[in-house]
């Protein structure tokens, strides 16, 4: 103990001549830094007087600019002495936690000795007892404690199988089929007008064909009635509730006659007309056919829009 307690002081005098000897060696440096700057400054303020003496304005003006360069840097200055105060305590404190962590763990520690040394060796070379298994861990495992439980499969997908398209009917289909038992409610749009002009071809227009589409203006149905008036037809598959207003027929009636040069000019519907688009009908000569009427007409109980018994609107 007194050996180890000699060499203790001993490391301990010998820091204390090392610290000695760096803060000797920092005072010596920051003297000469003063000095050459000092010097350096002397070297800068004579040249400048001499460049002042030589551009007196453009001295007058470097002037005015460092006036608040200076006066800001010299209300700094305090500040900063502060700063490094704080700094030089932290670090103080810090040093002196240390050196209490330091006395306090070499207090706290076993006397080592030969017994405790081979006390040691004899438990880690201890041999398992009989009969005892280590814990197994089944991997994979989070916490150390539990495996967690299998994430459950995805449920199967079943193969997208779209739904068949039915084809619209064509011209040449729809003239072999009874026209008079066709239900015109369930047709799309185009099967709708394909419809009306077989109706047309059955009885007396054999020319009639569709011709609506993007741009057709407002007709449908093109075809020469028996007479060899022009037929100028429009189509509209509308449902029970929904029936067909006066702005319908106002934008046909603005092309029928002036776009298509109709004779005869017809809309035929599945539904109904509102009491201004019969009105309307009525004042510039468009037939109108409802949803009874076109009934009728396909199972012969009606005229057609150009026979005789077909009146305007």
């Amino acid at each position: 103990m007194r050996k180890r307690r000699g060499a203790r002081r001993a490391r301990g005098g010998s820091a204390g001549a090392w610290r000695s000897r760096l803060t000797v060696r920092s005072g010596s440096v920051a003297v000469a830094l003063a000095v050459a700057l000092l010097v350096g400054l002397g070297l800068a303020f004579q040249g400048f007087a001499r460049w002042a003496g030589e551009h007196p304005g453009w001295a007058v003006l470097l002037g005015l600019v460092a006036v608040p360069v200076v006066y800001a840097l010299l209300r700094g200055m305090p500040r900063g002495r502060e700063l490094r105060r704080a700094a030089r305590a932290g670090m103080a404190e810090a040093e002196a936690d240390a050196v209490i962590a330091a006395r306090t763990a070499r207090a706290e520690e076993p006397p080592a000795g030969p017994r405790a040394e081979a006390a040691v060796r004899a438990v880690g070379e201890a041999p398992p007892r009989p009969g005892a298994e280590e814990p197994t861990l089944v991997a994979p495992f989070r916490d150390g404690r539990t495996a967690p439980l299998p994430e459950p499969a995805p449920p199967a997908e079943e193969p997208y199988a779209p739904a068949p398209e039915t084809a619209a009917p064509t011209a040449a289909g729809l003239d072999a089929v009874d026209l008079a038992a066709l239900d015109y409610e369930a047709l799309d749009a185009d099967g709708f007008e394909e419809a009306v002009a077989a109706l047309c071809r059955r009885d007396g227009c054999p020319d009639a064909e569709t011709v609506g589409g993007a741009g057709d203006l407002g007709a449908d149905v093109l075809a020469t009635a028996p007479d060899g008036r022009r037929v100028v037809i429009q189509c509209k598959r509308y449902g029970p509730d929904n029936k067909v207003g006066s702005q319908d027929l106002q934008r046909f009636g603005g092309t029928c006659w002036s776009v298509h040069g109709a004779q005869l000019a017809v809309l035929v519907t599945t539904s109904e007309f509102t009491t201004p688009a019969q009105e309307y009908a009525d004042s510039c000569g468009i037939r109108c056919v409802d949803g009874a009427g076109l009934a009728a007409w396909a199972e012969g109980r009606g005229p057609a829009p150009w026979g005789p018994g077909a009146t305007v609107g």
